[in-house]
């Protein structure tokens, strides 16, 4: 749910994101709810039905990380679309969010939309994860400033993602394996460190060292800065991240029984996207800067 004064929108909203492997879109209405999404291999994007002949859209949010050529691709296939268009750019601040990396513009557009999202969802100290064809894990604080609540984000990791991981030790070794366990083929199934074959052994190595990562990152944040995260994940392998830190049977003392359910939000990015529209958040960072 999130939490914004409820205000005049943009009818009809087009949100995509441009991710390193695929480039996923959502169209919203003036309810704020999606009503069409889609999703194609970047390679695909000019024969890509983004939207069907009886849906239109007033504007058009775009994040991209897939490069300047798949930016000039992407421009070509929405151009006979008839809506205004912005490509997101990082900054020092959006609405309520705040972006204390050392360079702002520098943080991608993808992890700057999600953190944006899980703020106005939260509205609580929180570690985003990001677990696509790589993995971010980003943490944001709740601050008080001049009386009103802020979302800062403080900082993050980037790591392979779990299949680039696996590639990556078959890339670069003689004997194992370059074939990669999917994991979101059985995201059911908790993985144990104690693999009985090669395979298994190295995606329980990519899936356990992505779960050390975010136990350290909410480990540093309650120690720092004294807050229990709220842990929001989003991209293709969320779900076997969710089953293996949501162990209801673990003692792990990383993650406070009562924070071990882990919050999964299916297109964070385009959820972030469509905020940029919303008046409210637009004036909160107007009147900030």
């Amino acid at each position: 749910m999130w939490h914004i004064v409820a205000s005049a929108c943009v009818k009809m909203v087009l949100t995509i994101d441009a991710g390193n492997t695929k480039t996923k879109w959502a169209l919203f209405d003036e309810d704020r709810k999606i009503i069409h999404q889609g999703a194609c291999f970047n390679a695909q994007i000019l024969t890509a039905s983004i939207l069907p002949d009886s849906l239109t859209c007033d504007q058009i949010v775009i994040s991209n990380v897939a490069g300047e050529a798949h930016a000039e691709r992407l421009q070509q296939r929405i151009s006979t679309y008839p809506a205004t268009t912005f490509w997101l750019t990082a900054s020092k601040q959006l609405g309520h969010v705040i972006n204390n990396y050392n360079m702002p513009k520098l943080l991608g557009s993808d992890r700057w939309a999600g953190l944006i999202a899980a703020w106005y969802m939260q509205h609580e100290t929180c570690v985003v994860v990001n677990a696509g064809t790589a993995t971010t894990i980003d943490a944001v604080v709740s601050t008080e400033m001049n009386g009103e609540t802020f979302g800062v984000f403080i900082g993050g990791m980037i790591l392979p993602g779990i299949d680039l991981m696996q590639q990556g030790l078959g890339a670069a070794t003689a004997q194992l394996p370059t074939s990669t366990v999917d994991a979101k083929t059985h995201p059911q199934v908790m993985i144990s460190p104690f693999a009985t074959s090669t395979a298994n052994a190295i995606y329980s190595g990519a899936v356990n060292a992505t779960i050390g990562a975010i136990k350290q990152m909410t480990q540093s944040l309650e120690k720092e800065y004294l807050h229990t995260p709220k842990l929001i994940i989003s991209g293709g392998n969320a779900m076997v991240l969710q089953q293996n830190l949501a162990d209801e049977n673990s003692t792990d003392v990383a993650i406070p029984q009562k924070e071990k359910t882990v919050t999964i939000v299916d297109n964070l990015v385009l959820q972030g996207l469509y905020l940029l529209t919303i008046p409210a958040i637009q004036q909160t960072t107007q009147s900030a800067l």
